[in-house]
């Protein structure tokens, strides 16, 4: 279980079902809600001091501010947020292009196309206790 993950994505009906599929599986003990890149970002940004998310579930398709917009963003953040925390991208996208531009960010970690799934946690949580 990580102590921080943030859900960012711009759909109520998505954000609620990753949400409860979190909570179900124990993978947080705290789970922050966006519906926007730029608020999440923003929020980043202010930590003053608060600890930084463990892991950040990230949608690409969004208004204003998309996934990898998110990303350049995040590539300008403090150093002890990029070094602590972990990005999946979780979208609709099944697109090798968007996996790749995604995996261009070293924060990246993993690439799952929507829904959500048990295996998908169960790897996460592989990959992430290796860490």
């Amino acid at each position: 279980m990580v102590e921080k993950t943030v859900l960012i994505d711009d759909s109520d009906i998505d954000l609620f079902i990753q949400r409860r599929f979190l909570e179900v599986y124990g993978f947080s003990s705290k789970l922050i809600v966006y519906k926007s890149a730029k608020e999440a970002l923003n929020w980043l940004q202010k930590l003053n001091g608060e600890a930084p998310p463990d892991v950040i579930f990230l949608d690409l398709n969004m208004p204003d501010v998309d996934g990898f917009g998110f990303l350049k963003g995040f590539e300008s953040l403090e150093d002890g947020i990029k070094g602590k925390t972990r990005i999946v991208v979780l979208t609709s996208s099944n697109s090798l292009q968007d996996r790749k531009m995604a995996f261009e960010n070293k924060n990246v970690i993993h690439f799952i196309t929507k829904p959500l799934k048990q295996s998908d946690i169960e790897e996460l949580n592989g990959m992430i206790s290796k860490n």
